[in-house]
C-alpha cells in the first residue's frame, strides 16, 4: 500500500516535470515564479511595512520630544532608532520572501531548477549542482552567502566548486535585499516588481559572466557531468514552512539587534564627530536671523501662523546647508570626500561612500547608515519624510548614479562573515582574491554603467 502510493506520487511528479522542466516552458515558468514572488512580496508587504515605519517614526518623535537636546538624543534618535528602524522596517517583505522560498524548497521545485539550469551553467564553466549554492546565496532573494558557500562542498570538481564559491556572493542575499528594497522604493516606486526582477536577472548574468572569465583564466579545466536524483513533489506543511520561515526571519531580526545595532552606533559616531567649529555655526545662525528679519519686513501684516510658515520656508535651505556642511566635516564625511575623486567616476553621491564602507561588516548597514546620514539634525521626526522619500528628493541621485550604485552593491566585496567562510572552504589566498577582485570588478562595472547611463540621460 505504501509502495503503491509512492509509485503513484512519482508518476504524478513525472507528468508534472514534463511541463515544469520542459526545454522551453521550464525557464518561462521559472521566471514567472520569480516575478510572482516579487509581486506578492510588494503587494502584501506594503501594509505591515508602513505600520512598522510609522511606529519607528513615532518612536523618533517621542525621543526628540522627551530627551534633552544633545549627543545622547542624537545617538538614540538618529543612530539607534532611525538606523536600526530602517532595517527592521523591511522585516515584513523579508518574511514573505522567505516563506515563499521555503515553500518552493519543501515542494521539491528547487531540484527541478537545478536540473534545468545545468544546461546553461555548463556553458559558463559551472555545474548543475552549482545552482543550489547560488540559490541559497540569494539566487532567489532572501538567501545568505555563508551557507551558500558552505553548500558548495557537494560539487565534486575543485574547479567548479571554487568558481561557485567566488561568484555566490554576487547573488541578492537577504542583506542586499534590504538595501535594494529601500533603493527600489525610492527610485522606482511605480514599478518595484520589475526593478527587483531585473536586479536578480543582473545578478545571475554577472555570476555567469565572471564564472566564464574565471574558468578561462585562473581556474581552467573541463566541466564534469551532471548527475542528480530528482525527488517527487511533496506538498509542504504549514508548520514546516512557518518554522523554517521564522527561523530565518529571527536570524535577520537578531542580526539587526546585534551586529547592525553595534555598527549603526559606530557609524553615528563617525558621522557626528568632529563637530562644526563655533565660527561656522555662528555664520549659519546669522544667516537664519537675517532671513527671519527679511520675512518679517516683507510681510508686516501677516498673521503669526502665516509668519511661522514663511519663516520655516526661508530658513529650511540654510538648515539643509548646515546639515550637509556638518556631515562633511565629520570623520565619515571626510573619508567619503577623500574617496570622492575616485567614486565621482562612478557617480556615487558622497553619502553612499561611507555607507558602502560600513556595509562591508554587513550589507544591511548600508540602509542604517543612509538612514542616519539623512536624519542627522532632523528637527521633527514625526513630520519628516521616510528614508526613501529623502533619497528620491536628493538631486545627487540621478538615474545613472542609482544604476551605478545598484551595480556596485551587487558585485563588491562580500561581507566579513562570508569572507571568513570563503577562507575556511578554500584558503585565505582565495578569500583575499574575492575581496580585492570583486571590489575592482565592481568599480569598473559601475563606472561603465554610469558613463553609459549619462549618454542616454
Amino acid at each position: 500500500m505504501i509502495r503503491g502510493s509512492e509509485d503513484l506520487r512519482r508518476t504524478h511528479s513525472d507528468n508534472i516535470d514534463r511541463i515544469v522542466t520542459h526545454r522551453l516552458l521550464g525557464p518561462c515558468i521559472m521566471l514567472g515564479v520569480l516575478w510572482l514572488m516579487f509581486q506578492i512580496t510588494f503587494m502584501l508587504g506594503a501594509y505591515p511595512q508602513g505600520w512598522i515605519e510609522a511606529g519607528f517614526k513615532a518612536l523618533s518623535a517621542l525621543g526628540t520630544e522627551y530627551l534633552p537636546e544633545g549627543y545622547a538624543r542624537s545617538l538614540i534618535v538618529s543612530g539607534v532608532i532611525d538606523g536600526v528602524g530602517a532595517v527592521i522596517g523591511f522585516t515584513p517583505l523579508i518574511c514573505i520572501m522567505f516563506a515563499m522560498l521555503v515553500f518552493l524548497e519543501d515542494l521539491g521545485y528547487m531540484a527541478r531548477v537545478a536540473y534545468m539550469m545545468d544546461r546553461v551553467l555548463r556553458v559558463f564553466g559551472l555545474h548543475g549542482m552549482s545552482v543550489m549554492p547560488l540559490i541559497m546565496s540569494g539566487g532567489i532573494p532572501g538567501g545568505c552567502a555563508v551557507p551558500g558557500v558552505m553548500s558548495a562542498r557537494t560539487l565534486r570538481s575543485p574547479r567548479e566548486r571554487l568558481a561557485t564559491i567566488l561568484t555566490a556572493p554576487f547573488m541578492v542575499c537577504g542583506a542586499k535585499t534590504t538595501a535594494y528594497l529601500m533603493l527600489v522604493a525610492a527610485f522606482f516606486p511605480g514599478n518595484p516588481t520589475q526593478a527587483m526582477f531585473f536586479v536578480v536577472l543582473a545578478a545571475w548574468a554577472f555570476v555567469l559572466l565572471v564564472s566564464r572569465l574565471l574558468r578561462w583564466t585562473v581556474i581552467k579545466g573541463e566541466s564534469t557531468p551532471f548527475v542528480m536524483e530528482i525527488p517527487p513533489y511533496r506538498l509542504p506543511t504549514l508548520r514546516g514552512v512557518a518554522f523554517h520561515t521564522w527561523e530565518r526571519v529571527w536570524q535577520y531580526v537578531k542580526k539587526a539587534g546585534t551586529v547592525i545595532l553595534a555598527v549603526s552606533i559606530l557609524m553615528w559616531a563617525v558621522m557626528t564627530f568632529p563637530q562644526l567649529p563655533k565660527d561656522k555655526v555662528d555664520q549659519f545662525e546669522a544667516q537664519r536671523q537675517e532671513a527671519v528679519a527679511k520675512v518679517k519686513a516683507d510681510n508686516p501684516t501677516a498673521s503669526e501662523e502665516d509668519l511661522a510658515k514663511l519663516t520655516e520656508n526661508a530658513t529650511k535651505p540654510i538648515d539643509d546647508e548646515q546639515h550637509d556642511v556638518a556631515l562633511q566635516n565629520t570623520l565619515g564625511g571626510r573619508i567619503a570626500l577623500a574617496l570622492k575623486p575616485a567614486t565621482d567616476l562612478a557617480g556615487f553621491p558622497w553619502q553612499a561612500n561611507v555607507a558602502l564602507i560600513g556595509a562591508f561588516a554587513a550589507k544591511e548597514v548600508f540602509v542604517s547608515t543612509m538612514a542616519t546620514a539623512y536624519s542627522m539634525g532632523e528637527v521633527d521626526p514625526e513630520e519628516s519624510e521616510g528614508l526613501s522619500e529623502r533619497l528620491a528628493a536628493d538631486p545627487a541621485w540621478s538615474l545613472p548614479a542609482v544604476l551605478s550604485v545598484f551595480t556596485f552593491m551587487l558585485l563588491y566585496t562580500p561581507c566579513m562573515v562570508t569572507v571568513v567562510a570563503i577562507a575556511r572552504e578554500t584558503s585565505w589566498k582565495w578569500a583575499l582574491f574575492s575581496v580585492f577582485g570583486s571590489m575592482s570588478f565592481a568599480f569598473v562595472a559601475s563606472v561603465i554603467v554610469y558613463r553609459v547611463g549619462l549618454l542616454f540621460a
